[in-house]
């Protein structure tokens, strides 16, 4: 392209979109549907970080009362008397359901706590009804 040609070509593409951006407010003079912003209350988390601070605190105690198993098993093991036997086998099963029962109640509050904080919706109104053209007639959450 010569310049003269190249410089005219520039002008009326550049016109053309000028043009296109001066009429646009013209052509939306029908405005956008205005949606309202939904108001989000703000809910208390407490019960959903007390369950994670209990479930990590029962976590953390299993591997103490862990220990406390093992250590009862290796006494178990070393006992030669008859009748001390059997009561030793008891206080390590004991101990080890401990351990376990702890690791297993913080586990369960740790995801008690997830789906408190970050899952569950407040329950405002789980029925709703909503008249006005292309809506439902009645909503039903869960």
């Amino acid at each position: 392209m010569r310049p003269p040609a190249a410089a005219l070509f520039h002008a009326a593409l550049a016109g053309a979109l000028l043009t296109g951006a001066v009429c646009a407010d013209a052509r939306t003079a029908r405005a956008f549907e205005v949606m309202p912003h939904p108001v989000h209350d703000r809910q208390p988390h407490r019960l959903a970080y007390a369950c994670a601070i209990a479930g990590a605190g029962l976590i953390g105690l299993s591997f103490p009362l862990a220990d406390a198993a093992d250590r009862r098993y290796g006494e178990y093991l070393r006992e030669t008397r008859p009748g001390a036997i059997e009561d030793r086998w008891n206080r390590t099963v004991l101990a080890d359901r401990e351990a376990s029962a702890a690791l297993l109640g913080g586990e369960s509050l740790l995801a008690l706590a997830a789906y408190l904080r970050f899952i569950r919706h407040p329950a405002a109104s789980r029925v709703a009804l909503a008249v006005g053209p292309a809506r439902c007639a009645v909503s039903c959450s869960f």
